[in-house]
């Protein structure tokens, strides 16, 4: 039986470069960007410095016919060839080996410039000096650079013999552990893609998995295609500009569906370059028809879809059909599976057998079997009085959506809000509005309940930085006297006469019952069906997730306040 790894012991740091400078050593492509901030690549030397183990480095020996597996780091400047006859992929230890390399050749990458890192010889240790005039700082880079080292060596020598000191020995040692240091490497020897990619698993477990994009990225490149790469070219285009970002999860799904009519797991792990490169632009062409009918759903941009899985459907739609636009009689059926997907909670879980079975539907419907595709919900205005912009709500996002449906105006002076480039729904946004203020909140009996998602409207900053710091009442009371139509301009927000009562008496929580009443009733129009209301909680609280806490909220809201008072 033939060996599957080999432990090599005798190597040392320098070895490590030296491959790396060889264009030997390579990053596979399935690995994630150099992310270490300099603070961290401290520790690091610090440890080496200390004579701690800082683990193996686990390499993949492929073959050349490879090559296009390699990421490489363009300010490196790495030959991308190697001399050997197969590369040697870092499977484990990639980021402990660029940050080592980084440090101690001085390199800049971006714009972090990583030469800034020393060893101060007082305090025996590295460190980003933090003030200029502070007295035997070493660039760390100088310890492997023969006529650098030596030269602060006599320099040393000479002020050791002048100051009764003994800087000359600590940079000497300092030098010498880093020579000596061990280096222990685990190559896997004669490993297809998928072994290598099962062993980047098993032995990166503390770290951040790889993600099913990484692998069909990986397994699909080729001279000729770059999903990455594409998908950045498609979110940065004229088209995309108004719109934002896009997962990468809805461009594999969709290319997934399209080809095997599937979109699990396994139906994404079968595509290839050639079929990437083939539906490449048909598929994108689908997911921009699929964005632009998502609008007539107040999906303005990507800050207000629900579910990305309703994308890949969508689109789905439109490249079975061969049609630009929807047809009449399909659209009313979309739209009630798509307002039901959302209140229903029907990709909270099994997202994906889901999307299949959805799918199906979208397909018969393109032949002309009419049939309704929609799914049982249960709300109530309680349920709704829950839900706050810091959260991540699928029922959030349908709430946000039907506002922008509205076409909302601003209640001063009736003109219609730009939506096409706001971030609501993002935590701590900027644009996040409160009707009943922040800096208020405690006048109101509340802290962080304040920021229900009902107590937030899609106006203009401007009008916001206005009423931010008034009462309700007073400044319906100013706009009032100015603008005669403010009633109907109110409306455009769910606000009625009912919820204008309890502005008017800076009732907070009967504001947000009554609004909450009137979001229902415009869900159940939109839905044409019955929603059971009842007073169980079971369905928002376990469907909705935090992303902030409600003190880092405050804390960040305040600090918008101050900037913006600045």
């Amino acid at each position: 039986m033939s060996r599957k790894i080999e432990i090599i012991n005798n190597w040392n740091l320098q070895n490590i470069f030296n491959e790396l400078e060889a264009g030997n050593l390579k990053i596979p492509k399935f690995q994630r960007g150099y992310v270490w901030e300099r603070s961290k690549i401290v520790k690091l030397l610090n440890s080496i410095y200390s004579q701690y183990p800082i683990g193996a480095f686990f390499i993949w020996n492929a073959d050349k016919s490879y090559k296009h597996f390699c990421r490489e780091i363009e300010d490196l400047d790495f030959p991308q060839n190697p001399n050997a006859n197969f590369y040697s992929f870092i499977l484990d230890g990639q980021q402990r080996i660029t940050s080592l390399y980084v440090a101690l050749r001085g390199k800049k990458l971006g714009r972090v410039d990583y030469s800034s890192i020393c060893f101060n010889l007082d305090k025996k240790q590295f460190q980003i000096p933090r003030l200029t005039n502070e007295k035997h700082n070493i660039p760390a880079w100088k310890i492997f650079n023969t006529t650098e080292y030596g030269d602060v060596l006599t320099q040393y020598a000479i002020y050791d013999k002048e100051n009764g000191t003994s800087y000359m020995h600590v940079w000497r040692e300092c030098q010498q552990i880093f020579s000596d240091y061990p280096v222990c490497l685990i190559k896997s020897l004669e490993a297809n893609l998928e072994e290598a990619i099962t062993i980047f698993e098993r032995i990166n477990q503390g770290g951040k998995r790889l993600s099913l994009f990484d692998l069909v990225h990986a397994s699909c490149w080729s001279t000729n295609f770059d999903m990455r790469e594409s998908i950045k070219k498609f979110i940065g285009g004229k088209s995309m500009k108004s719109y934002g970002w896009i997962e990468n999860e809805v461009f594999v799904q969709s290319l997934a569906l399209n080809l095997h009519e599937d979109c699990t797991h396994a139906a994404q792990l079968k595509l290839t370059s050639i079929d990437c490169e083939t539906y490449w632009n048909k598929t994108i062409k689908c997911i921009e028809l699929a964005l632009d009918f998502m609008r007539s759903f107040g999906v303005r941009n990507s800050s207000y879809v629900p579910y990305w899985a309703q994308i890949p459907i969508i689109q789905y739609y439109f490249f079975k059909s061969d049609l630009d636009s929807v047809k009449p009689d399909h659209f009313s059926l979309i739209e009630r599976w798509f307002w039901t997907t959302i209140f229903s909670f029907r990709y909270s879980a099994s997202s994906l057998t889901k999307m299949n079975e959805d799918a199906r539907w979208i397909s018969q419907l393109t032949k002309g079997n009419i049939e309704e595709n929609f799914f049982p919900i249960s709300l109530s205005s309680k349920e709704l009085v829950k839900i706050r912009m810091n959260t991540s709500s699928v029922v959030k996002q349908g709430i946000l959506c039907l506002m922008a449906l509205k076409n909302p105006v601003d209640f001063d002076n009736g003109i219609l809000v730009n939506l096409d480039k706001t971030e609501i729904s993002r935590k701590n946004s900027k644009e996040n509005h409160h009707l009943f203020p922040f800096a208020l909140r405690t006048k109101f009996g509340v802290n962080s309940e304040i920021h229900c998602v009902l107590n937030f409207a899609l106006i203009r900053s401007q009008l916001n930085n206005e009423i931010r710091a008034k009462f309700p009442a007073d400044y319906l009371k100013i706009y009032s006297s100015t603008n005669q139509k403010i009633k109907e301009h109110l409306l455009t927000h769910f606000i009625d006469e009912a919820c204008i009562r309890f502005m008017e008496q800076n009732d907070y929580k009967g504001f947000l019952h009554q609004r909450a009443e009137n979001v229902l009733t415009e869900i159940r129009q939109k839905l044409k069906t019955i929603i059971i209301a009842d007073d169980s909680n079971e369905i928002i609280e376990s469907n909705v997730e935090s992303d902030v806490d409600d003190e880092e909220m405050i804390e960040q809201e305040e600090t918008n306040m101050k900037h913006e008072l600045t």
